[in-house]
C-alpha cells in the first residue's frame, strides 16, 4: 500500500504552494501594514505642520488659528481629518506657547509654538507596530 501511495505525487505542487504561501502572504500583509502606518505618521506630520505654521505666522488665510489655542487645535484635528484620520480631536491637540513651548522646542527665544498631536492607529493585523502615533512641530512666532 505504501508503494503505490508513493507513486501518487499529484497534489505534492499544491502542498508545496499552500507551506510557500502562507509565509509570502504574511510578509505581503506586513508590507501593506507598515504603509499605512508610514502613511497615517506623515498625514498626521503635516497636519502638525499646517497648524503650526498658521499659528506662527498669524495669517488671515488661517481661519484665526492664532488667536486662541483653542482655535489652533481644532484646526490642526480638521487639518487631520482632511489628510484621511478620520478619529483625530482637538482633544488629541496641545498647543504651547511662551516659556513651556520655550523648554518642549529646546529654543533660546520664548516666541515660540509648540504643537504636539497624538493619533490611536487602528491596528487591524496581529503584527505588533506602534497604535499610538505622535507628531510634533515647533514655530518661531512672527512678529
Amino acid at each position: 500500500m505504501t508503494r503505490r501511495l508513493d507513486r501518487h505525487t499529484g497534489g505534492a505542487t499544491s502542498l508545496e504552494f499552500a507551506l510557500a504561501a502562507i509565509p509570502l502572504f504574511l510578509l505581503l500583509l506586513g508590507i501593506i501594514e507598515s504603509g499605512l502606518l508610514f502613511w497615517s505618521w506623515q498625514a498626521l506630520q503635516g497636519a502638525a505642520i499646517d497648524a503650526g505654521r498658521c499659528a506662527a505666522i498669524n495669517a488671515t488665510s488661517c481661519a484665526n488659528v492664532a488667536t486662541t489655542p483653542a482655535n489652533t487645535a481644532s484646526y490642526a484635528a480638521t487639518a487631520a481629518q482632511q489628510r484621511g484620520l478620520g478619529n483625530v480631536k482637538s482633544s488629541n491637540v496641545s498647543v504651547t506657547t511662551g516659556a513651556a513651548a520655550q523648554a518642549l522646542c529646546g529654543s533660546t527665544t520664548a516666541s515660540v509654538v509648540s504643537i504636539v498631536m497624538t493619533y490611536k492607529y487602528p491596528m487591524i493585523s496581529f503584527i505588533k507596530l506602534p497604535s499610538s502615533l505622535s507628531a510634533s512641530v515647533c514655530f518661531p512666532l512672527s512678529s
